[in-house]
């Protein structure tokens, strides 16, 4: 009888810590942070005036808090923010005009090192151990991809691109640069290996290539968003009309190219969550977001939202557009969100020149 007792106490001791210790780990959740688990948004602020800065937009509190670096570190970002990334534990800022990349951790956005003399850069993406930046150079030079070692937060190495290296996207072990032309022109892809830090191949698409995304079947959508052609006095005189590339990012050959606008020039593209619907649109000067099926054969002129964004995103986690509208130059721009169908969910106040956001884009 003692025996059975002291079987059945045992057993009820060994339940209850178990209960307790699957309650610990249901209970258990990730450290985030004060910034870890929102979206950044990139404000490139006033040319020349060093007020370029980050907006923290909070999921969960639906609501925004502005300089979030200069709040965490008590000294300014730097001149033009073109960019924000999360990169591993931390978050790259491309700050254009003073030419470097600031990198602070991602959770409590206090500075853990700065990568200096990175001329004209522009964007970056990576993973816990490399991560990829573009930069335009000096005036009239070939652009560059930067190879950067995120363990010890330092260049190691660089492969020169086309003019003006723009977005760049990774499919396997392949970067896909877009060479925007960045002061002039350019209709380039460059295609360059991770693995052996070396240019693959040179591909041409349409007029001056901004933005890339990847499509469920793993093509490759190249936005080229054409340009205003100026005569020797600086007039307009014609334009290089804004086209719609698909490659096929294995073979590395251009499978189809549909035409957009002919006087309009578009420098944004997403993709929605399921991978099967592009949105279009973004820049100065260029008015709504527009809708394109990927097995469409012609662009129709969907226009999704009539309104005019200098840069947009898309939450690969829900199908939220985040639009960015920078008014002007001088003041505070605005985040709106809205659903995958268009409907406007919020407004929201933010830095000088908003122009994206660290949203990971496919």
């Amino acid at each position: 009888m003692k025996l059975q007792f002291a079987k059945t106490a045992l057993f009820s001791l060994m339940l209850s810590g178990f209960l307790f210790s699957s309650c610990d780990k249901t209970e258990e959740t990730p450290d985030t942070g004060k910034y870890g688990l929102g979206v950044l948004i990139s404000n490139e602020g006033t040319f020349g005036a060093g007020n370029g800065s980050i907006s923290y937009y909070d999921l969960e509190g639906d609501s925004v808090i502005n300089e979030i670096f200069q709040l965490e570190n008590n000294r300014s970002l730097g001149d033009v923010v073109q960019s924000v990334s999360r990169i591993g534990d931390y978050a790259f800022i491309q700050v254009n005009n003073s030419n470097k990349i600031e990198i602070v951790d991602g959770k409590s956005f206090a500075e853990v090192g700065v990568l200096q003399n990175l001329t004209q850069v522009r964007y970056a993406i990576g993973d816990e151990n490399r991560a990829y930046a573009t930069a335009w150079g000096t005036w009239g030079a070939d652009g560059k991809v930067y190879f950067i070692d995120v363990n010890t937060l330092s260049v190691s190495d660089s492969v020169s691109t086309g003019n003006g290296p723009e977005a760049l996207l990774l499919f396997g072990e392949n970067l896909f640069v877009a060479n925007s032309g960045g002061w002039g022109l350019d209709n380039t892809i460059s295609i360059i290996s991770t693995t052996n830090k070396t240019l693959l191949k040179t591909l041409t698409v349409g007029a001056n290539p901004k933005s890339l995304v990847i499509d469920k079947n793993d093509k490759l959508w190249v936005l080229c968003s054409g340009s205003t052609i100026y005569d020797a006095n600086w007039m307009p005189s014609g334009h290089y009309p804004s086209t719609l590339v698909q490659v096929n990012p294995i073979t590395m050959v251009v499978e189809k190219e549909i035409p957009l606008f002919a006087d309009q020039h578009p420098s944004k593209i997403a993709i929605n969550p399921a991978g099967d619907k592009l949105y279009i649109g973004g820049g100065f000067g260029f008015s709504g977001i527009y809708t394109f099926g990927i097995n469409e054969v012609s662009f129709t002129s969907n226009k999704l939202i009539d309104k005019s964004f200098y840069g947009f995103d898309v939450n690969q986690d829900d199908g939220n557009i985040f639009a960015y509208e920078s008014l002007n130059f001088t003041e505070r721009g605005n985040l709106y969100i809205y659903s995958e169908s268009g409907v406007e969910k919020g407004t929201y106040t933010v830095g000088i020149a908003p122009n994206g956001s660290s949203l990971k884009r496919k």
